[in-house]
């Protein structure tokens, strides 16, 4: 899979975001027994592979400035990361559940993310926030619809993450990639802060009119359909993918 190798001494989101999945792909495989275990060997696993990867990451217990922040409410929230890229600061959450990562997961992440974005707000951020939340196995639909609807990175197990697929640097065969509408759609399962509460004249955050459920239902078709499409193209390389997912996890 010749793309992989150029992405190396990137530090964009969505390099992040290729950096976990591989990380999902390899971690179910060999994954520790213990539950107890498992929930530490993979924040730590990811710990050590963003900071090898040159992505600056900090760890942020509660009461820490996230960001250069602390949340807006006063309370003390726990977020896994706050990780910067080149074009991204990110807000991260990572769960090692290797089956349906529950919905009230997502729920609190959303909240306590809110409640930090709303601080920052006071002093925008040149850089686009993004919130990813990260899982060794599954999202379930109820999860995908959430997050869909919130503009909440995923990464979970079955589909390519959305910030990839809709990535103008990914190398597809050609003709066979999505066409400029098509990554559009793909980039917007995943929005920045900033584009989900639009800064008013006034300093205020505008919430956004909620989305259809069918649109919902079209984005998440197109999702997968997308994802099945790049997964036929790095299987024509067979084992390219295992051997990278592997490396990284080395």
């Amino acid at each position: 899979m010749d793309g992989l190798a150029r992405y190396r001494s990137r530090r964009r989101f969505a390099d992040l975001c290729r950096e976990l999945y591989a990380l999902s792909q390899h971690y179910l495989a060999a994954r520790p027994q213990s539950p107890a275990d498992r929930g530490r060997r993979w924040e730590a696993l990811i710990a050590d592979v963003l900071s090898a990867r040159g992505f600056p990451v900090e760890s942020v217990p509660g009461g820490v400035r996230v960001h250069g922040v602390l949340p807006a409410s006063g309370l003390q929230h726990q977020t896994d990361a706050a990780v910067t890229c080149s074009d991204a600061l990110v807000i991260g959450e990572w769960k090692s559940y290797v089956g349906t990562v529950p919905k009230n997961e997502i729920l609190r992440f959303k909240a306590v993310t809110d409640d930090l974005y709303v601080a920052m707000s006071d002093h925008p951020p040149r850089r686009a926030v993004y919130r990813l939340f990260g899982v060794a196995g599954d999202a379930s639909d109820a999860t995908r619809w959430y997050a869909t609807r919130h503009g909440i990175a995923l990464v979970e197990r079955s589909r390519w993450p959305a910030p990839v697929l809709s990535d103008p640097l990914l190398r597809w065969p050609a003709g066979d990639g999505p066409n400029e509408i098509d990554r559009r759609r793909l980039a917007w399962l995943s929005r920045p802060l900033q584009a989900v509460y639009p800064r008013m004249s006034d300093g205020s955050l505008r919430l956004p009119r909620r989305l259809p459920g069918p649109a919902v239902d079209a984005l998440l078709r197109l999702h997968d359909y997308w994802s099945d499409r790049y997964w036929s193209v790095v299987e024509a390389v067979p084992g390219s993918f295992e051997e990278y997912a592997a490396r990284l996890a080395a």
